[in-house]
């Protein structure tokens, strides 16, 4: 386990549920639900043409096409609403997106990733 430390005071999680970091290089979708804080891909996974930066409840929704993701696991809840008529936009998309372990160490959130 490599635990990386995130600029992020857990103090931020008064005022919102889910702000996006850079960890090791890539967007993460950081969320607190129900006392306990997760972190998971925020890219979403029907285009990745998106970042997950709103969460209703347990479930990261996409602002494009409104596919829902869940936080604790990464399971796609929902699928994307898609137009048929716009040629660029498909019907397929990442089933679950990666999730990572959380801690909170002196008040600031710690992710476990590669």
């Amino acid at each position: 386990m490599v635990y990386r430390k995130v600029s992020i005071s857990t103090k931020v999680f008064e005022s919102t549920n889910a702000i996006i970091a850079w960890v090791s290089g890539r967007p993460v979708l950081l969320s607190k639900y129900d006392g306990r804080y997760y972190a998971m891909d925020a890219v979403c996974g029907h285009m990745g043409c998106a970042i997950l930066d709103r969460v209703e409840g347990r479930e990261a929704v996409c602002p494009a096409h409104k596919a829902r993701y869940d936080i604790t696991s990464g399971k796609k809840t929902a699928d994307a609403i898609i137009r048929p008529e716009v040629k660029c936009e498909y019907d397929n998309s990442s089933e679950t997106l990666r999730t990572y372990p959380v801690r909170e160490n002196n008040g600031f959130l710690e992710v476990d990733m590669p």
